[in-house]
């Protein structure tokens, strides 16, 4: 089936990946893709057909289009492995119109977007595991 769809459809490369990153490359590389996040072990449609009609979502937007229309800086990499701390205050510092969420992994969240929000995922060790974004 696979070759019937037009542009790259395998990305072995981003096995371990994260998801924001596996995103942007996959719809980057092949723009006829509308990528989707799954969480591992959630049961989908295994139709192709299905998933070569698919319209982008009712909200018109994908989550990084939404993002870009949020004010101030929205992403963080430089603070992977910070403390903390750090994180936070350079977030806020850097950024007025938002305020940071110190959340440890394995935490559940809401999956709602807010552009006045940006979670800081930490380990026990209060350091960073996530690059920061807006949402």
């Amino acid at each position: 089936m696979a070759s019937e769809c037009q542009g790259k459809s395998s990305w072995p490369e981003l096995l371990g990946a994260q998801a924001r990153v596996a995103i942007v490359t996959v719809e980057t590389q092949n723009p006829n893709v509308d990528a989707q996040v799954v969480l591992e072990g959630t049961v989908v449609s295994g139709e192709v057909s299905h998933v070569q009609q698919h319209q982008r979502s009712k909200r018109g937007k994908k989550i990084r289009d939404i993002a870009s229309d949020c004010q101030g800086k929205s992403s963080w990499p430089e603070l992977l492995g910070a403390q903390a701390r750090v994180a936070v205050v350079t977030i806020e510092t850097q950024n007025p119109y938002v305020d940071t969420q110190v959340v440890l992994e394995g935490t559940p969240v809401t999956k709602d977007f807010s552009c006045s929000r940006v979670r800081v995922w930490i380990d026990q060790n209060r350091i960073v595991t996530r690059v920061p974004v807006i949402g």
